[in-house]
């Protein structure tokens, strides 16, 4: 009797495993697999998305119709995730934008023709063997040297940031000087709230920088706009000369920056056109575990010029790289120290 019973359970148990590898193997059988990460999924949704959200198809001249009709035929359930991230970043190229990006765990996608093909204007080895020569100190993310009349202020990122503390020590030290120099190229971005925040502290009285605009609906020129203005420090302000030399990595937030600076007083612009820049990003996880970013917003000065493609120095000179090593000169420094000092 004892046996029997024993020999039911163990039928019971065969039973039991034997239903649930049956019920595994049916997963595995005939359950789809998620159809949002297949890959003519993913591209859709990378289409949709900067068509829904970016922001210069007209100013760039992209018919983004179009450019899914090229692209589309060459998406297949079968490919594997390198072949479909390499058209999918090959479409997105075609938005020339550098603010719009496409990564994955194996690669970025990215447009780097806004600077790629302009002079460097900018090699950091001279600044600090010929002119700070361990002489610079530094505040917070500023990289600080007294050149006697004049004041040179690098900054690298507006990523790094800045506290109202970090800026009390730089507008005091600029207490009798004749100007400031303040460097933001090879300045690739960052928070354009560090911009504004720097910019407050060069005006004692509002001004109005210019017109952004944000997208709220799907149409490609949905769109509401906000006023920008830079409002005065409360508190130490520099009002003195000021000459922000730029080059084409200056971009993004450092081409915002450009912009409410311009609109100061006594503020001139030295060095090459700013790389551009101007729509601030918007995100999408993709179901894959991709990132896309694109474009979502303009920026236009008080005149209606569209900063996407780099604002102009009032100045403009370009870095003879040879000559400037064997000289050991900054000729875009040596410019505005000798405009500031009015010669």
């Amino acid at each position: 009797m004892h046996n029997n019973k024993k020999l039911q359970i163990m039928l019971n148990n065969m039973i039991v495993i034997l239903l649930l590898f049956l019920t595994c193997s049916c997963e595995k059988l005939f359950i789809e697999p998620d159809a949002s990460v297949d890959p003519e999924s993913i591209f859709e949704e990378i289409w949709e998305f900067a068509d829904t959200h970016y922001s210069f198809f007209e100013y760039k001249d992209v018919d983004w119709d179009e450019v899914y009709g090229r692209y589309r035929p060459k998406v297949h359930s079968r490919m594997g995730a390198v072949g479909l991230f390499d058209v999918c970043a090959d479409m997105l190229y075609e938005l020339k934008d550098g603010h719009v990006n496409l990564v994955s765990s194996f690669d970025r996608s990215r447009n780097w023709r806004w600077y790629l093909n302009s002079p460097e204007n900018f090699y950091y080895s001279i600044i600090e063997r010929n002119y700070y020569k361990g002489r610079q100190r530094y505040i917070g993310p500023f990289e600080f040297f007294d050149m006697g009349n004049i004041v040179y202020i690098y900054y690298s990122s507006f990523g790094n940031p800045i506290g109202e503390g970090h800026m009390d020590i730089v507008i005091n030290n600029l207490r009798g000087k004749r100007g400031v120099i303040f460097d933001v190229r090879n300045n690739g971005g960052g928070n354009p709230d560090n911009a504004r925040r720097i910019a407050g502290r060069f005006t004692d009285h509002k001004r109005f920088a210019g017109y952004n605009w944000v997208k709220y609906g799907p149409g490609h020129e949905d769109f509401r706009v906000e006023e920008v203005h830079i409002e005065p420090y409360d508190g130490d302000r520099f009002t003195g000369k000021v000459v922000v030399l730029t080059n084409r990595k200056s971009y993004s937030a450092t081409t915002y920056f450009t912009q409410y600076m311009r609109v100061l007083d006594d503020v001139t612009l030295v060095g090459d056109t700013t790389g551009g820049g101007g729509g601030m990003p918007a995100f999408r996880d993709l179901p894959n575990g991709w990132l896309l970013r694109v474009s979502s917003s303009r920026f236009y000065s008080p005149d209606g010029f569209n900063i996407e493609s780099g604002i102009p120095p009032d100045i403009q000179i370009d870095i003879d790289e040879e000559e400037a090593f064997e000289l050991g000169i900054d000729p875009i420094i040596e410019k505005a120290v000798k405009f500031i000092l009015g010669y």
